[in-house]
């Protein structure tokens, strides 16, 4: 019985998928906490108004260190065009008495994913 519990300790699925299909994050924590550093400072000090330029940042450099099965990740977004968005989605949220902001997750989602391209798809 403990031997079984100890193969399952060894063997997580982030082992078992990064060998069986390449895929893998390869920032490191120091890297990872720059980089969040850099987004919070952003939106303190820009009062939230940088807030599309600081999140574009974190998103490149989230995307630029993850590997999909063996593809690694881009993101190609613009942090005008989504600074664009997000004054149409808060516009509509005023307008709507907050029931748009349902769905602005939604939205923020694919927005980002819409921005996302495998490194070799240029």
């Amino acid at each position: 019985m403990k031997k079984h519990i100890t193969n399952k300790i060894e063997q997580s699925t982030i082992e078992i998928n990064k060998k069986k299909y390449n895929s893998y994050f390869d920032e490191s924590v120091k890297a990872y906490m720059i980089v969040k550093l850099k987004f919070y400072m952003m939106c303190i000090f820009s009062l939230g108004l940088a807030y599309p330029w600081a999140l574009c940042m974190k998103y490149k450099a989230k995307y630029h260190h993850t590997v999909i099965c063996g593809k690694r990740l881009k993101f190609i977004g613009n942090p005008l065009d989504l600074a664009h968005h997000w004054f149409w989605w808060w516009l509509l949220c005023i307008i709507t008495i907050g029931i748009y902001a349902l769905f602005l997750h939604v939205r923020m989602e694919k927005w980002t994913i819409a921005n996302v391209i495998f490194e070799e798809a240029e």
